[in-house]
């Protein structure tokens, strides 16, 4: 088996030592055969290198929470019913193509968070056994509690204007058994339908520990009582996969902390009431995960000047929270909750609502880590927190996560330091995921959402 070696840049690992100047990466099939400095080493025979003297070399971008159909614009915005009748039968298309902007921008790997869980377990599989090009997917399917596109948690007004029929089609999709129904139910009727779901195939498990009705987003409301979200929580753990809250006040995330949750979702969000300090404390002292939607001090100014209602999302006392979550050393993960956005809904929005927008997949990552980095978060700890932070909390560092041997070989060879600026995130030079270079030209290898303007079906 020929090997890659990637030779003479900077190599800054992702496990938080200090960068290594004049580097050698050694790439055998889909692994990370070995990774250091070049003094002393030699360059194994027959050996495919690559000069990369003056370039930077960091693990591929990890991104902890996305909805690669598009929950932002389609599912809790104008677009709900054009989406997701568009492309009707196609939605695992729409995945693959998701996938494929992430990975064509840095983005390896991605969790799926929230989803309809055959089309995203469909796509996940083809991706995973090299059948379709995109960013490795882990997946959730839906949100334990939630219900679906046409539910209250997202769209119910969509319900007005559309057929009956179309709507609990795709909300049964969407929900696959675990909606909202599950409030209403005792403990042991749950744990059997928590049961049979997580053996369906998911790979996490996300549960609504609060509502997700949006009007009403200053006054949630807990889904479960304490004896469902412990019977949850005990099911997770004994199936081994990765328990994940889905909190929007307070009361829900101290929930979500009681049960030692592996990853907090959108974490600093609490209907603007401030964490106290002894809760941060615990988040620590359990090594519990904080996933943080910030968006940029620009993007921030816009939408208080246009007073739009997604000023209070990332502002004010959520800004606070995440600063002193930075300041506390949580261990902090980069999630966007971004998706493949329709260009229909774009073209709606003024320019000045698509700059730093971070809710679309492509630069949404890049948008976080500017973000982060303004409230305070250090170079290295940004680069943690896009990488092996991820990996470590969905108990995926075995393989991913960091440049180091046995790992897969999912790494970026950047133009810039990314330490010195974090917009040289953006200077990419090559991608390789699992020992594969990734022709960034070829994606999407099929447009479907992006496939515009439209005239013609696609």
């Amino acid at each position: 088996m020929t090997k890659t070696v990637i030779a003479g840049a900077t190599l800054i690992d992702g496990t938080g030592g200090a960068p290594v100047p004049d580097a050698v990466v050694v790439i055998e099939g889909d692994r990370i055969l070995a990774a250091g400095s070049r003094n002393g080493s030699t360059l194994p025979e027959a050996a495919n290198v690559i000069d990369a003297a003056g370039k930077f070399v960091i693990p591929g971008i990890i991104n902890s929470n996305v909805h690669l159909l598009d929950a932002w614009t389609m599912m809790i915005g104008i677009g709900t019913v054009e989406y997701l009748a568009r492309f009707e039968g196609r939605l695992h298309e729409v995945i693959e193509e998701a996938a494929q902007i992430a990975l064509a921008t840095g983005q390896t790997t991605v969790f799926d968070t929230y989803n309809a869980l055959q089309p995203v377990l469909y796509a996940r599989d083809r991706i995973a056994s090299g059948q379709a090009a995109g960013a490795r997917i882990f997946a959730a399917g839906n949100i334990v509690g939630m219900g679906g596109p046409f539910s209250p948690d997202f769209s119910k007004k969509a319900r007005e204007t559309s057929s009956q029929t179309f709507c609990n089609r795709m909300d049964a999709l969407f929900e696959e058994g675990v909606g909202r129904r599950l409030a209403a139910l005792p403990p042991e009727e749950v744990r059997l339908i928590i049961r049979e779901y997580l053996g369906k195939g998911i790979d996490m498990l996300k549960f609504a520990v609060s509502d997700h009705i949006l009007t009403e987003w200053l006054n949630p409301h807990l889904t479960f009582s304490a004896r469902v979200q412990r019977v949850i929580a005990e099911e997770t753990r004994a199936a081994g996969k990765p328990l994940l809250t889905h909190t929007t006040s307070l009361e829900s995330l101290n929930d979500a902390v009681s049960l030692s949750a592996d990853i907090l979702i959108h974490a600093t969000f609490t209907s603007k009431v401030p964490i106290p300090d002894e809760l941060i404390e615990e988040i620590v002292k359990k090594n519990i995960s904080a996933e943080i939607q910030p968006v940029t001090q620009e993007f921030q100014c816009h939408l208080e000047q246009t007073q739009q209602p997604m000023t209070i999302y990332a502002g004010g006392v959520h800004q606070q929270n995440t600063v002193k979550m930075i300041e506390a050393g949580v261990q902090i993960l980069l999630g966007t909750d971004a998706g493949c956005t329709d260009p229909d809904c774009l073209a709606d929005m003024p320019e000045a609502d698509k700059a730093d927008r971070p809710w679309s997949l492509g630069n949404d990552h890049t948008h976080w880590l500017k973000a982060m980095g303004q409230l305070g978060m250090k170079p290295m700890d940004l680069l943690l927190a896009a990488t092996s932070n991820v990996a470590r909390a969905y108990n995926k560092d075995d393989v991913l996560g960091t440049v180091t041997a046995g790992k897969f070989a999912d790494l970026l060879i950047l133009d810039a330091d990314p330490l010195a600026d974090v917009e040289n995130y953006r200077r990419i030079d090559t991608i390789f995921q699992g020992g594969r270079k990734v022709d960034r030209s070829t994606l999407p290898t099929k447009k479907v959402v992006t496939a515009y303007p439209r005239s013609e079906p696609q």
